[in-house]
């Protein structure tokens, strides 16, 4: 038997990737990579809660609508969480690997609509590999929840271009408003799929038809028990939100070295691959502009959902501690303009180059630091992401000491760290109210052990314990907890009496 010509054997592959590349395929694919990530949370290489999650946690406790990051329904739904199972790492990140799942899914769907189903199933593997979808995946947050309704939304505006039904308009009205509720960010689409709509080659009697007003009409009723309560509540989240924009941003000397932390870790998060791809089509973008490539409505796509949004959450990192993940809604669009451009230049080596180097760097991020630690190497903060959330454990097992120690006598938290402290406490079965922020209204009648950093403990006199200006605190026990980088945790307990001297 003779062997099979060069012909048959590339017929073959295209047959066997056809298949690979096929929604059954492509579903089981992300099915698989969604319940490897539903184990890892549960696993010893689980990341450390961080401080954001422990915030949006306390949200959760008390959730307001609109807060300055943060819409409402994200904290309803880690409250509902928490009622059901608990507060550990687990069940508080449980919607973060589902999230991703469902974003890796339509990246197929927005890949074959805008291409063919071999760049769909390129758009999802690569999202799936991605640093920033790899560790996102692992830890709960608003924009987490908020990336697979932008997706679904910019799907849905995709498919209004070769499809006349409302099928599309529902989904981009479901998209945008339940979007809006997870994240003020969503607020963005809006002015941007006008623009794309507004300079499509529209289908004709586009807007004489229901499906625009199906689509505003749905985002609106989706959004109305926000817009009722900020109604009933003199408008205090949509005011707390103006704030925090308008008051925030730094000097302008400033903003520049405090944008270059955001751009050198976003291009980290994105991948060696398709952060170059980005950079080299964004360089070519003034002349493929000339030279009429935004003649093609997938160009107009992604161009308007990837540079707008990569500039205007940028600028954002400079206002909202969130560092490059607030750059995350520019993942979908940048992810298919890149992947798109590739295949259809027949590089697809590029692609799997890039899935190997996007597991590497994503594998690097996650453990090479407890890696480098057990063989005795120093990794400073800067090179460890999850820096920030290290070294708490401890903390709740003091806070059960306390709490035994110190039966009935109410225990509350202090300074910047304080909804770590109450997520830890929580976790070891202990009550701990956070002071000083806004989802604690009695903060000030507050009379029990006050637990605060070392250094705001050992200070002279303060009010945030009730004492007067000058006066030694109380201080009842304290906790040092040394990190292997030389960093040191330490936190002290403050007897506020009922009755303040």
């Amino acid at each position: 038997m003779s062997d099979p010509s060069p012909q048959d054997r590339a017929a073959f592959g295209d047959r066997v990737f056809a298949v690979v590349a096929g929604p059954w395929a492509v579903a089981a694919l992300v099915l698989a990579v969604t319940g490897a990530r539903l184990a890892l949370l549960a696993g010893p290489v689980a990341p450390p809660v961080m401080p954001d999650e422990a915030a949006l946690w306390l949200l959760a406790q008390a959730p307001r609508p609109a807060w300055p990051d943060v819409g409402w329904l994200p904290p309803w739904l880690l409250g509902w969480l928490s009622e059901r199972c608990g507060a550990d790492g687990p069940c508080l990140r449980l919607l973060a690997p589902l999230a991703h799942g469902i974003t890796a899914w339509l990246m197929y769907r927005l890949g074959s609509v805008l291409f063919d189903p071999r760049t769909g199933f390129w758009c999802a593997v690569v999202t799936i590999t991605l640093p920033l979808v790899m560790l996102g995946g692992l830890m709960i947050g608003s924009l987490t929840l908020m990336l697979p309704l932008w997706t679904l939304a910019l799907l849905a505006l995709a498919r209004t271009r070769a499809e006349t039904g409302l099928g599309p308009w529902v989904a981009l009205g479901v998209g945008v408003g339940l979007g809006l509720l997870m994240h003020p960010l969503m607020a963005l689409f809006v002015p941007l799929a006008m623009l794309y709509l507004m300079t499509a080659d529209a289908p004709a009697g586009l807007w004489r038809s229901p499906g625009p007003a199906v689509a505003v009409l749905l985002a609106a009723v989706l959004v109305l028990p926000d817009l009722v309560w900020n109604a009933q509540n003199g408008w205090a989240g949509y005011e707390r939100l103006w704030r925090s924009l308008s008051t925030g941003w730094p000097a302008r000397g400033d903003a520049l070295g405090a944008l270059l932390p955001s751009l050198g870790l976003g291009t980290v998060l994105a991948g060696p691959v398709l952060a170059g791809v980005l950079a080299w089509l964004l360089l070519r973008l003034p002349a493929e502009a000339m030279g009429g490539a935004f003649r093609d409505y997938r160009v107009r796509l992604l161009v308007v959902f990837t540079v707008p949004v990569l500039a205007a959450t940028l600028a954002l990192t400079l206002v909202w501690d969130t560092g490059a993940m607030l750059t995350a809604p520019a993942v979908p669009a940048a992810v298919a303009m890149g992947v798109g451009w590739l295949t259809v230049r027949e590089r697809v080596g590029w692609l799997r180059a890039a899935v190997v180097l996007n597991l590497l760097v994503a594998g690097l991020l996650l453990r090479g630091p407890d890696l480098a630690a057990r063989a005795g190497w120093v990794v400073p903060e800067p090179a460890d992401l999850f820096a920030a959330g290290r070294g708490w454990d401890p903390a709740g097992r003091w806070l059960a000491t306390l709490a035994e120690t110190y039966d009935g006598t109410p225990i509350g938290a202090a300074g910047p760290w304080a909804p770590l402290l109450a997520y830890h406490g929580a976790r070891a079965d202990v009550p701990v109210r956070v002071i000083g922020t806004a989802a604690d209204a009695g903060a000030a009648a507050f009379r029990g052990l006050l637990v605060m950093p070392a250094a705001l403990a050992d200070a002279d006199g303060g009010a945030d314990d009730g004492a007067d200006d000058g006066a030694a605190r109380d201080v009842r026990a304290r906790l040092t907890v040394t990190l292997p980088d030389g960093r040191r945790r330490a936190w002290a307990a403050v007897l506020v009496p009922a009755e303040a001297p």
